[in-house]
């Protein structure tokens, strides 16, 4: 039987790969991911969102925020937490509403920028998810995903940059998840931390509506 983890990959990869409507923002995926969970053919036993846990029940949780894992899965017994990011550059178009075509073109996807905040947020969701498997003993495997039309994330940043070790670049990363400038804003608003091991990213590229996308699934 395969493990839950891989399942739930796999319906991750499914959908990324078969949608071809353009999603506003981060909230917007997560909730046609949800549907699209709950709708598979593997029948799990429930997929919840903004699943809360507090922050209190963690240990050496760094974040003044309290902790709502994206999507959580859950299958015989077993919960397979999966954290999502969805970074964008600024897309407009013409949408439809009602079957009917509006006449102007509207910002469909935002321009957001800070890249170096968006892999930290990356990183943050792989530490989240850690913490929540060393507490929980229904919790043996997590996913994080990232999907962005902003071709930066897949580069490697330069090694003086204030966030190098936080680069999402293709390959293996290290543990330590730290600004290389203790005196800057980032570091003194982003907390350093590390996760438990070297993970390592593998993108993959598709086009949507012409827009094309990079995403990375990491398994925790």
């Amino acid at each position: 039987m395969s493990k839950l983890i891989d399942i739930v990959r796999q319906d991750v990869f499914a959908f990324l790969e078969s949608n071809n409507e353009l999603l506003f923002n981060e909230r917007d995926f997560q909730m046609h991911l949800a549907t699209w969970l709950r709708n598979s053919t593997n029948a799990y036993d429930d997929v919840d969102v903004e699943y809360y846990v507090p922050k209190s029940e963690l240990e050496n949780y760094v974040w003044d925020s309290e902790l709502r894992l994206d999507i959580v899965v859950k299958k015989g017994g077993e919960y397979c937490p999966v954290e999502l990011k969805y970074k964008t550059k600024k897309v407009e178009r013409q949408i439809t509403r009602f079957d009917e075509v509006l006449h102007d073109k509207i910002v469909v996807m935002k321009d957001q920028g800070a890249q170096d905040l968006g892999m930290y947020d990356f990183w943050k969701d792989v530490r989240r998810v850690e913490l929540v498997q060393k507490r929980f003993s229904n919790v043996n495997c997590g996913l994080a995903v990232f999907v962005t039309n902003d071709i930066t994330y897949t580069k490697a940043s330069k090694q003086t940059s204030n966030n190098y070790l936080f680069n999402m670049s293709e390959g293996v990363h290290s543990r330590e998840k730290h600004w290389l400038n203790p005196e800057s804003t980032c570091a003194k608003t982003h907390p350093n931390f590390e996760v438990e091991q070297e993970y390592s990213i593998e993108w993959h590229n598709r086009e949507m509506d012409r827009v094309k996308f990079n995403y990375c699934i990491v398994n925790i």
